[in-house]
């Protein structure tokens, strides 16, 4: 029916299109379709005493190359020293010492007998105030001192082990490979171990894949369980007890990532499907949706390939969840809401180790990509990663607008921040349940009105939005203007 200035039944409205839903995929991101959003974040406005609840979707912070590749390998594993301003990193069988504040680079080579793997890092802090990284690739054991000297252990009984290493009270403790026990170094020394000083997660008939410490615990994270352990003192043997009530029955997959006293994986529920999982205290919750789990259970990469981190900026931390494929999930710890990253022009942001930076003039996230020993540092205050602009995607859901009656939009306006300089948006709509987009019309969003017109007619209709320059972008709808019909 068309619109008339004296019409018996007003088909004329204009409605708002949210940009702000999280994904929902229908299968994970497989086939492309679905929501969507791409290299943004949803950052909330709320304010209760003003009744504030306004919602952006907002560009991610970019990224500068801070140090130079070595090799053309992977980073192993990354720390930082923050007494001593350094950044550890592995690559190959040579660790690298950065210092943040002079960006001095010293190279320790042949410190590890292995080339691949993971390698894992702690503080070790002696009764004399001194303080040591240990570093280990799980057969190797070394301290590096304030001066950058490294000894190796050379002790038999240490075993070969997991490589993540536990200061807790004056010991090290380790996981040995292929069992349940948690093997720790005579007391004060972590060159020094001793047979039989361990303790076995022994709950549940399943091997410790890693520990981690979180506030006074040491957390044991095995193939089907989880369990706590703290230091009673115990004069001989292992100084741990096991704490029985907070044993948790889940499986740890992978991607691990730690921030202050909250422990991020990928994991699963007796009989369930895998999910990322949120450990507080003695507290597990899923944070994944169905979109993440579905995405997790259809990867063809394999658990072993599957990676978090933490990363910061634009004033909010996110936790990444690689797998290694064709997607990288990011969940921002703020706001519990989901999006998708992707590195440069890369499909993926797969970012496989990162470290928080403090330097003696902000704290900084740097982080490593796999395949590339380059170290990248999080910029808010750059739009591109290394130079290379990156573009923001946003996919809406199939609106209706209240009815499938056939109907015809005459425009659609862009409700968000003018750029500094000339940008464009492209926006595309889609009438067939994603399968094919239009080839859009491109609009410069630096002008009082961004609006494009004569849409045509649709049933259920599809938004994407594509913003490619290198400028900042924040959006917090549009408004569409449409003509409903009968039928």
């Amino acid at each position: 029916m068309a619109f008339n200035r004296t019409p018996t039944e007003d088909t004329f409205s204009s409605q708002e299109v949210q940009l702000t839903r999280e994904i929902t995929s229908r299968d994970g991101g497989a086939s492309g379709k679905d929501e969507d959003l791409l290299n943004v974040f949803i950052e909330p406005v709320r304010n209760k005493a003003a009744e504030d609840k306004r919602h952006f979707v907002t560009k991610r912070p970019g990224s500068n190359q801070q140090i130079a590749s070595v090799a053309a390998e992977s980073v192993r594993g990354m720390f930082f020293w923050p007494d001593q301003n350094k950044l550890f990193y592995a690559v190959n069988n040579d660790l690298y010492v950065y210092n943040v504040n002079t960006a001095v680079s010293t190279t320790l080579s042949n410190v590890f007998s292995t080339t691949t793997g993971i390698v894992g890092f702690c503080l070790f802090l002696y009764d004399n105030n001194t303080s040591v990284v240990i570093a280990t690739d799980g057969t190797t054991l070394n301290k590096i001192d304030s001066s950058n000297t490294v000894t190796a252990c050379a002790d038999a009984d240490m075993p070969v082990h997991q490589p993540y290493p536990v200061f807790l009270d004056g010991y090290l403790f380790v996981a040995k490979a292929g069992s349940a026990d948690i093997y720790n170094s005579n007391l004060n020394d972590p060159m020094l171990w001793t047979s039989g000083d361990f303790i076995s997660a022994e709950m549940e008939g399943d091997y410790v894949t890693r520990i981690t410490k979180v506030n006074n615990y040491l957390v044991a994270m095995g193939s089907s369980s989880i369990e706590y352990f703290w230091d009673s003192g115990e004069p001989s043997g292992s100084p741990l007890s096991r704490n029985d009530t907070p044993i948790k029955i889940n499986t740890y997959l992978g991607g691990f990532a730690q921030y202050g006293n909250i422990l991020y994986y990928i994991g699963a529920d007796e009989g369930g499907s895998p999910d990322v999982y949120r450990l507080k205290d003695f507290k597990i919750d899923a944070v994944g949706t169905p979109t993440i789990s579905r995405y997790l259970a259809v990867s063809a990469t394999g658990t072993a390939t599957w990676n978090g981190a933490i990363v910061s900026g634009s004033g909010h931390t996110f936790y990444a969840v690689n797998d290694g494929g064709t997607r990288t999930y990011v969940f921002d710890v703020d706001t519990d809401l989901w999006a998708r990253w992707a590195f440069k022009t890369n499909s993926i942001f797969n970012v496989n180790h990162a470290v928080s930076i403090k330097s003696t003039t902000n704290i900084y996230s740097f982080f490593a990509i796999s395949g590339d020993s380059a170290i990248y540092k999080i910029n808010a205050g750059l739009y591109q990663d290394a130079g290379t602009t990156f573009s923001c995607i946003v996919t809406t859901e199939a609106d209706s607008f209240g009815t499938l009656n056939r109907k015809t939009m005459s425009q659609v306006a862009f409700i968000g921040d003018r750029p500094a300089t000339d940008a464009n948006l492209l926006i595309q709509w889609s009438d067939d349940d994603y399968q094919s987009y239009n080839t859009g019309v491109s609009i410069n969003l630096k002008q009082d009105y961004p609006v494009v017109r004569r849409l045509g007619w649709f049933r259920q209709r599809i938004f994407k939005l594509t913003f490619a320059a290198n400028e900042m972008f924040r959006a917090q709808g549009l408004e569409v203007k449409i003509n409903k019909g009968r039928n």
